[in-house]
């Protein structure tokens, strides 16, 4: 069984007549990709915020590696909470060296986190200097620096264009790969998809949604068809006993779900018997986007 890093029960904040947080529940555990996942004002930031420290909780529990958090159980913790904010004319290992004073961390390291988040050959140029991408790696190798077992990013692509969003999303896989546990806040869904194990989905304060994103994207949602025939292919799939969701695409095509888990090769065997054959037939992939806003708009 694997270890349960953070536990969460009944967590709760409210500001004047907003609340951020409600009753919140929740467990991440050893070695996952945790993400928390939610539009805007969705309690993502608050709940990171009380769970380091910076926000007071109303009420409610948390615990880290098992324990009431404490500042040794937060020195095991590497975060990044908001913009990254550095002094513009010092270096990135200038900056760096501050960083290392403060949490009591041996220079050394500098090099070595410099290099895992692929800025060393920019290490004595000064922060102003650097892209919104690279400000954010550099954010990384911060909270990287003590060498923490876990590490807690909010928003970590946000602002950024596509091929730095792409760079930020590699680059958490590697220090996944490397067995540290991390926990993502995100807004954007293909974020969650391509890089976390595990995801809750918050609402206006509350969880509406746990699960595994392997689990989640597991199967299919349903086939898209086409025939020679398209009124006679659309009779029969109105009149098939599994079907659930019949609409048409903007090809043209029709697209279909079903109530149960379906041999596509009988349903296949179905239309042929009825006279139709298929000139179009393909597997609809799950997504987290459709899931997420059906979530949303229940």
């Amino acid at each position: 069984m694997s270890e349960t890093i953070l536990e969460i029960s009944g967590l709760s904040k409210r500001y004047g007549r907003i609340q951020a947080v409600n009753q919140l529940d929740l467990q991440v555990q050893k070695g996952s990709v945790f993400g928390l996942l939610g539009p805007n004002g969705s309690g993502k930031s608050t709940t990171l915020g009380i769970l380091l420290g910076v926000t007071q909780k109303d009420s409610g529990d948390y615990k880290w590696f098992g324990q009431e958090p404490t500042a040794e159980s937060r020195k095991r913790i590497g975060a990044i909470l908001e913009s990254p904010t550095f002094y513009p004319y010092l270096s990135a290992r200038q900056n760096l060296n501050i960083v290392s004073e403060i949490k009591n961390v041996e220079r050394s390291r500098i090099n070595e986190v410099l290099t895992q988040v692929g800025l060393i050959e920019r290490a004595d140029y000064p922060f102003k200097t650097f892209s919104l991408g690279m400000k954010q790696r550099l954010a990384i190798a911060s909270a990287l620096l003590a060498d923490p077992e876990l590490l807690i990013l909010d928003e970590p692509t946000n602002g950024l264009d596509p091929q730095g969003i792409a760079e930020i999303r590699e680059l958490i896989i590697d220090i996944a790969k490397s067995g540290k546990t991390i926990i993502l806040a995100s807004h954007l869904l293909d974020e969650v998809q391509k890089v976390c194990t595990d995801f809750a989905v918050l609402k206006t304060g509350n969880k509406i949604f746990q699960g595994s994103v392997a689990e989640s994207l597991s199967g299919n949602d349903g086939v898209e068809l086409s025939s020679d025939n398209m009124e006679q292919l659309q009779k029969l799939c109105n009149n098939y006993k599994n079907s659930f969701r019949i609409s048409t695409n903007n090809l043209g095509r029709i697209v279909m779900s079903f109530k149960e888990e379906e041999d596509i090769s009988q349903f296949h065997k179905y239309l042929i018997d009825n006279g139709v054959v298929l000139t179009h037939l393909s597997y609809i992939s799950k997504s987290l986007e459709k899931q997420f806003l059906e979530l949303l708009s229940a």
